[in-house]
């Protein structure tokens, strides 16, 4: 549908941060419940063991409990406050570990996220042909193969974990009272186990296509990004950021400066920084250039920190044009470069023999 409309370029990163505001991400439900019944089955299974051993002798306290009407009431209140008090061992832990889960599931796919903005009234949620429409959706549509899939797909593991559900279902009328819950126990981590895999692998799968669903519907057009970088270029919060980032780069060549081997002039207009260290580098590297002003301000920081200047106007603009801040000269100007460094050396070793 995006490549009809024509909208067959990948979204900008402004596209989607502005989808991210508008609560619009790439998130799967069925990879949050998978990761749920996964922490359930492990964590959740263990809490209810130690909890049952726990509840043992006050289950076995009410299968004996006194019936006589001199002891009954003073009996059922003690057991009413044992009760309660049981209830939230059990529970409490429980819903911790729900609300952690909740929290960690959604982090795993989309980092700390809040927005209000799908929680906002919108009219056209009310607007009844709407929500027809999406009743009877692709997207509706393709959500109801998907549940029923998945539906069948619990189904078959439950009937394939059978046998093993088989053997301790036979052992449970040979335990006694206090074990019966623990081969219970038993029987719900064998299909647990089952299916946590099973909804984990269906989450992953599920949580891949929202992310492939997600980037297709933000696609844009050509002429959708022309207009959105015309705009970017107006925007105070771009240019105050490329500013800044002008400025650090500024600030970081004029740092380099300072361990160049040489910086090559045009004389004033141009100038490029070289370091060539033979211990480190393999070829001479530019680790800053400018023109002008920042020409003006690589020469006087050479001259502070006594690194040599030379003038070469070929050289100084072929640098200049060709060769970016990181990058190693070509391999057809080795030759001009070399003849510069000789002199250099050529220097140093004269201003040494004077010391």
């Amino acid at each position: 549908m995006a490549e009809r409309d024509g909208k067959t370029e990948k979204p900008t990163s402004k596209k989607l941060r502005d989808a991210r505001k508008k609560g619009q991400i790439a998130k799967s439900q069925e990879l949050s419940s998978g990761l749920s019944f996964a922490f359930f089955s492990l964590a959740g299974v263990s809490l209810v063991s130690v909890t049952l051993k726990q509840m043992v002798p006050f289950i076995k306290r009410m299968l004996t409990v006194n019936m006589n009407a001199d002891h009954l009431a003073n009996n059922v209140n003690q057991l009413g406050i044992q009760a309660i008090i049981y209830f939230f061992l059990l529970a409490g832990p429980f819903l911790a570990l729900a609300f952690l889960i909740g929290i960690v599931a959604n982090i795993i796919q989309v980092g700390f996220f809040l927005s209000s903005e799908p929680m906002k009234p919108q009219l056209k949620r009310l607007n009844p042909i709407s929500g027809l429409k999406n009743i009877f959706s692709k997207k509706s549509l393709f959500q109801l193969l998907k549940n029923l899939a998945k539906l069948g797909l619990i189904f078959w593991v439950v009937q394939s974990s059978s046998n093993q559900v088989g053997y301790y279902a036979l052992n449970a009328g040979t335990v006694g009272t206090e074990k019966i819950f623990f081969v219970i126990l038993e029987i719900i981590k064998v299909v647990s186990k089952q299916l946590a895999i099973t909804l984990i692998i269906l989450g992953v799968a599920d949580f891949a296509y929202q992310k492939y669903d997600h980037q297709k519907q933000l696609k844009m057009t050509k002429q959708e990004i022309k207009d959105e970088f015309k705009q970017m270029e107006g925007d105070p919060y771009i240019k105050s950021q490329r500013k800044q980032k002008h400025r650090q780069l500024t600030r970081r060549m004029l740092r380099d400066v300072e361990e160049a081997t040489v910086v090559i002039t045009n004389p004033t207009h141009l100038a490029v920084a070289l370091r060539y260290d033979k211990g480190k580098d393999a070829v001479p590297t530019v680790v800053a250039k400018g023109a002008d002003y920042m020409a003006a301000l690589i020469r006087e920081r050479a001259t502070e920190h006594q690194v040599p200047i030379m003038e070469d106007k070929p050289v100084a603009r072929s640098l200049f044009k060709s060769v970016e801040v990181g990058q190693s000269v070509p391999l057809d100007m080795y030759q001009a470069i070399a003849e510069i460094l000789a002199i250099v050396y050529q220097m140093e070793a004269m201003k040494k023999n004077k010391v």
